[in-house]
C-alpha cells in the first residue's frame, strides 16, 4: 500500500468513486464505488487527509478489505509478534454482509487472550450489528495495517455500548508505504528474466518503487526485472542498475498516453546499491521542489 495525497479537485463528485479515499492513518474514509456529495463534504475531511493507494489497480467494485488481504500470508495470531495495541486505539469495522461500501469507527477496549476482543460501537444508527454475525477488522499500528475477520460474539449496552468479537485465529498484516511520489518521464532499458530486452517509460517515481509504460510482453505481476536508467542532475551523469518486481498489471487511464498498445506497470525496486539509491532520492526531492509531486 502507497498512500498520496489526493487534490480535492481531483476527487469526482455525484458519481461512484473508482478507488479508496483514506485518511493519513490509513483507514477508508470512502470505499470505492461510494458517491461523494459535495465539494464542501471533502473540505471538511482534508485536516484528516485525504489519500489515494497509488499502488492498487483499479476494480470496477468494493469487495470488501478482506478481498485484499486475502493473498497475503497470516502473520500469526492477534496481537502479532512485537506488536503491543493500545487501549484506546482506533479500529475500523466493517459488516460485509450488510453494506459492502460503510466503513466504521469504533475504539479498541481491551482483548482476552484466546477468548474475545472488545471494542466500542460504532456511534450512530447505520451501524446494525447481529450476533454471530462477521465483522472486518482493521488496525493500523505503526508503519503496517492489520486485518482480521471476526464473529460479533455478544452485544453489550452497559455501561456503555461495546462488543465482544471472537479471538481471531489469524492475522493479515500489510506494510503502509509513506514514501513521496514525483511525475518523471525517464526512458529506461529493461532486462526480463530470461534475458530479452525493452525499452519502456517511467512516469511516476518514489525511493522504492515506480510506474512505467511498456509493452505488454513485459511481464506479469510477481515477474523479476532488471532496470537500466540514464540519469542527469546538472553537470553529474550516471548510470543506474538495479532490479525491480512487478506488483500489477493494467491498462492505463484513458488520456495518459499516445500509445494505444502501452500498459502500466507498478513496480518495486529491489537490491539497489547504495550509490544507485543516493541517486534515485536525489532525483525524487529534486521534482519535489519543481513541483512534481503526485
Amino acid at each position: 500500500m502507497n498512500l498520496q495525497p489526493v487534490p480535492v479537485e481531483n476527487i469526482p463528485l455525484g458519481r461512484p468513486l473508482p478507488w479508496r479515499l483514506y485518511d493519513r492513518n490509513g483507514y477508508i474514509v470512502f470505499a470505492r464505488g461510494e458517491m461523494v456529495s459535495s465539494r464542501e463534504q471533502l473540505e471538511s475531511l482534508q485536516a484528516g487527509g485525504l489519500l489515494q493507494d497509488i499502488d492498487a489497480p483499479p476494480l470496477t467494485r468494493e469487495t470488501g478489505d478482506w478481498a485484499e488481504f486475502k493473498e497475503i500470508a497470516p502473520s500469526g495470531v492477534f496481537p502479532p509478534s512485537g506488536i503491543k495495541p493500545q487501549i484506546g486505539e482506533l479500529v475500523q469495522l466493517h459488516l460485509p454482509n450488510q453494506n459492502p461500501h460503510r466503513y466504521f469507527y469504533a475504539r479498541l477496549i481491551g482483548y482476552i487472550r484466546n477468548v474475545s476482543i472488545l471494542v466500542t460501537r460504532p456511534a450512530g444508527n447505520t451501524f446494525i450489528p447481529v450476533e454471530g454475525e462477521l465483522v472486518e477488522v482493521r488496525m493500523v499500528t505503526g508503519s503496517h495495517i492489520y486485518a482480521f475477520r471476526a464473529a460479533i460474539q455478544r452485544l453489550c449496552i452497559s455501561p456503555v455500548q461495546y462488543l465482544h468479537l471472537d479471538y481471531p485465529l489469524e492475522v493479515r498484516m500489510q506494510e503502509l508505504r509513506k514514501s513521496p511520489w514525483v511525475r518523471v518521464s525517464l526512458g529506461l532499458t529493461v532486462t526480463d528474466a530470461e534475458g530479452a530486452r525493452d525499452t519502456a517509460r517511467l512516469v511516476n517515481l518514489s525511493f522504492e518503487g515506480g510506474r512505467l509504460h511498456a509493452r505488454p510482453a513485459l511481464g506479469k505481476p510477481g515477474d523479476t526485472l532488471r532496470f537500466s536508467i540514464h540519469v542527469t542532475m546538472d553537470e553529474l551523469k550516471s548510470t543506474l542498475n538495479f532490479d525491480a518486481t512487478i506488483l500489477h498489471v493494467h491498462v492505463p487511464e484513458a488520456g495518459q498516453i499516445m500509445e494505444s498498445n502501452l500498459l502500466e506497470y507498478g513496480v518495486s525496486f529491489n537490491n539497489v546499491p547504495a550509490a544507485d539509491a543516493l541517486w534515485l532520492r536525489a532525483l525524487v526531492y529534486r521534482h519535489i521542489a519543481e513541483g512534481d509531486r503526485v
